[in-house]
């Protein structure tokens, strides 16, 4: 009955979780030498999808214009700059530059009346999607002067002598908001750290569990940022996917009292993997379809018949801990931020994370006491099945597509 289940929720949600952990964004670099200002503006090319979709944009790809020219035409209408309340001009030189795969570039250069008290406004895709985040850094001659997060609600930045001498603070409170709304946004991480706290009953096993994810997250996204390490983001991205299948499996594995249905369902979604792989469908690394599997088969059976079971959790939890590190040590790195401020934009950023995660755990455990004063225990162990139910299908559709991507 529960396979049935998983298998139905498997196809329902499938056509919606693909991008649970994709975020809406984008980024710009401006430099403003006296009265010339130069942007450049990164697109994801998944996000020029949007863009194509506007009746007059699918006009203009219908008369044989590239989707590069159409998405320079969006931008030059989206863009603002002005200085002392006056606006200033967009030169004809806009052009589409060379950039890393899966991205667009493109160069505009503006000329204003004055070079002071400059306001730049940016509406590019705000208004297709409401939870977009564009990271906007500003250089003056050269010398980075802030970095901004702009959203729906603030799509503005304000350039005056204030501004420069707060630079620092602005640019750390920035990456708070930055790293807080990442955390928020990023469903399989929330998934994750929702499936510890229902999985574990020991308050101290909990706070254990919970220190040792943040350290390791911790560890690798200053590792990521600092690039002493470059990971594989389609590698980890899948990777985290089987963290949320793993801890799915677990609390099914410690109600049934038995190893064997986890590893069987381990076993056999890493045979289909390794056969897609071997017929040249999927290009999956051997070892780390090998490598995953030997560590949870061997997890199970030393958890079940071992009593360092718990220990082994805590242990396994600080390694996923490490795994989700890299992830959002690559959401920084798109960002493109300054490496002279790596230390204030990384301490940013992780604080950041580390409040939208208190948050989300405060509020999870707060639910919780409500339940239990209300006695409500059947609703608790429903919901708790329902939800590792859903998740273990989300785990496993999140590990097999993203190794497709």
């Amino acid at each position: 009955m529960i396979i049935l289940r998983l298998i139905i929720l498997f196809v329902l949600f499938s056509i919606n979780l693909g991008h649970a952990h994709y975020f809406s964004e984008s980024f710009s670099k401006w430099n403003i030498s006296n009265q010339d200002i130069q942007v450049n503006f990164n697109l994801l090319e998944l996000e020029a999808t949007r863009i194509l979709k506007i009746d007059k944009y699918q006009k203009l790809l219908s008369n044989n214009l590239s989707e590069n020219e159409i998405f320079k035409i969006y931008l030059e209408k989206n863009l603002f700059v002005e200085s002392e309340g006056m606006g200033c001009d967009l030169k004809d030189d806009t052009k589409i530059l060379s950039s890393k795969e899966g991205y667009l570039r493109v160069e505009l250069n503006y000329k204003c009346p004055f070079s002071s008290n400059i306001k730049i406004v940016n509406n590019a895709l705000f208004y297709l999607i409401d939870s977009h985040i564009h990271i906007a850094r500003i250089y003056q001659d050269n010398s980075i002067l802030l970095e901004k997060a702009l959203f729906f609600n603030d799509q503005s930045i304000h350039i005056n002598d204030e501004v420069k001498e707060k630079k620092n603070f602005e640019q750390f409170s920035n990456f708070i908001h930055s790293g807080f709304n990442h955390i928020i946004g990023g469903y399989d991480h929330l998934i994750f750290v929702l499936g510890l706290l229902l999985l574990i009953n020991n308050f101290k096993l909990l706070f254990l569990a919970i220190t040792g994810f943040t350290i390791g997250h911790s560890i690798t996204l200053a590792l990521t940022a600092l690039e002493i390490v470059i990971p594989n983001i389609s590698l980890i991205e899948a990777i985290i996917g089987f963290t949320i299948m793993f801890v799915a499996l677990e609390y099914f594995n410690e109600k049934q009292s038995s190893p064997y249905i986890s590893i069987v369902l381990l076993i056999s979604i890493s045979t289909a993997l390794l056969i897609l792989s071997a017929i040249n469908i999927l290009h999956i690394p051997v070892f780390l379809l090998t490598g995953l599997l030997f560590i949870s088969i061997s997890y199970f059976l030393i958890k079940n018949y071992y009593t360092t079971g718990d220990k082994l959790l805590i242990f396994l939890t600080v390694a996923f801990g490490l795994i989700h590190g890299f992830g959002f040590g690559s959401f920084l790195m798109s960002t493109n931020f300054d490496t002279s401020q790596t230390i204030v934009s990384l301490l940013g950023f992780n604080l950041g994370v580390e409040i939208g995660q208190l948050f989300f755990v405060g509020l999870i455990l707060l639910i919780y006491k409500i339940f239990k004063t209300l006695r409500m225990t059947n609703v608790i162990i429903f919901s708790k099945d329902l939800f590792f139910i859903i998740t273990l299908s989300m785990g496993m559709f999140w590990y097999v597509q993203r190794l497709f991507v």
